[in-house]
């Protein structure tokens, strides 16, 4: 039988100087570096997978854990923000509101101890400086009614007294007196 032939890749021991065999040489021990290298990028990224995996859940469970939150302090959020706009308004209101006390503390001068107060209410209008007052009162005796009128006609602060309705219901012993009034504008006290 004829002897084998073999095909070797690798330099002849008698011919190793050779270029050839130089560059076969370089190219197998450079092939290896080369996959090597190549096999520890694949392997540190395999590896690096589970703590980027690990990472992207922890992650995601802040993620949802913040947003627990801020939705369970979306209503404290929406109050706060009502809360402040109430406090804006009434800071609005307080600072430009005209001063109704002189006007309540001038009522309150006319009025004879059977009045009773059951509707009151305050307003001024925009268009001028004029303070008006709707109001129903209720009074047991007839007198205490004639005083009441008596004195806001008298009453130098009120302008215009406008009785709408004056009632004494059946098998009742009040008498209800509706009336509109309006406030003259305060005065100016101007001393030489």
């Amino acid at each position: 039988m004829p002897p084998k032939k073999e095909i070797s890749l690798l330099p002849d021991e008698n011919n190793s100087q050779s270029f050839s065999n130089r560059f076969m040489r370089w190219l197998t021990t450079a092939g290896r570096f080369v996959i090597v290298f190549t096999e520890l990028i694949v392997v540190l990224a395999f590896i690096s997978r589970f703590w980027l995996d690990r990472k992207n859940a922890d992650l995601s469970e802040t993620i949802r854990q913040q947003t627990a939150i801020l939705e369970s302090t979306k209503d404290f959020e929406n109050e706060y923000l009502l809360l402040q706009q109430r406090l804006e308004f009434a800071k609005k209101y307080y600072t430009e509101a005209p001063d109704y006390a002189p006007k309540i503390q001038s009522l309150i001068e006319s009025s004879p101890p059977g009045i009773v107060y059951d509707r009151f209410s305050l307003s001024q209008s925009e268009e001028s400086s004029m303070v008006k007052s709707d109001m129903t009162v209720f009074a047991y005796q007839e007198s205490s009614i004639v005083d009441f009128v008596t004195n806001l006609i008298l009453n130098p602060d009120i302008g215009n007294v406008n009785i709408k309705n004056i009632e004494k219901k059946p098998k009742d012993t009040k008498y209800t007196i509706s009336l509109t009034l309006s406030f003259n504008p305060p005065t100016t006290d101007v001393t030489r």
